[in-house]
């Protein structure tokens, strides 16, 4: 990799932070409430069916902040049009939002039936919430694959034997 492939690397990652930092700071303060309690608005029928209860405070609401590098992500790769940014946004978001609420759902079922067991409710929520930490950087990496080849171009190259 050249000087120059580094730098700019280096210039974006330090970008990704500067904006991160002061986004993340203002979702925390504003965004975040009003986010979850739409969430909620959302299961609220779900959970009367259910007869579940839903738990405040479990270890979801920290999650909710990826939607902020999603976004950064995106608009800060080099080489995507702007039509291609919006959608990648767009569907990023939606794929958190259903994970949201789907972490939502089983975290509390998990608190519902694993209420006096602290150390098996943590096993059964521990794998969800890590795989869920990826799903942004999926979905980033599935729309900046054109600039990831051209960043890294083994990654352009077919698997050997196909």
């Amino acid at each position: 990799m050249s000087a120059v492939a580094v730098r700019r690397l280096l210039l974006l990652l330090l970008l990704f932070v500067v904006l991160t930092m002061p986004l993340a700071w203002l979702w925390l303060q504003w965004g975040e409430a009003v986010y979850v309690r739409l969430l909620r608005d959302i299961l609220d029928p779900l959970y009367d069916a259910m007869g579940l209860r839903p738990h405040r405070g479990g270890p979801v609401i920290p999650r909710l902040v990826s939607i902020v590098p999603l976004t950064v992500l995106m608009a800060i790769t080099p080489g995507m049009s702007w039509r291609r940014r919006v959608v990648g946004v767009l569907v990023g978001l939606l794929v958190c939002a259903f994970f949201h609420l789907l972490l939502f759902v089983l975290v509390d079922a998990a608190y519902a039936v694993l209420a006096q067991r602290p150390r098996a409710r943590q096993t059964k929520i521990v794998p969800f919430l890590q795989i869920y930490d990826g799903i942004p950087f999926v979905v980033w990496l599935f729309f900046a694959r054109d600039f990831l080849r051209r960043l890294v171009p083994a990654f352009g190259e077919p698997a050997n034997g196909r």
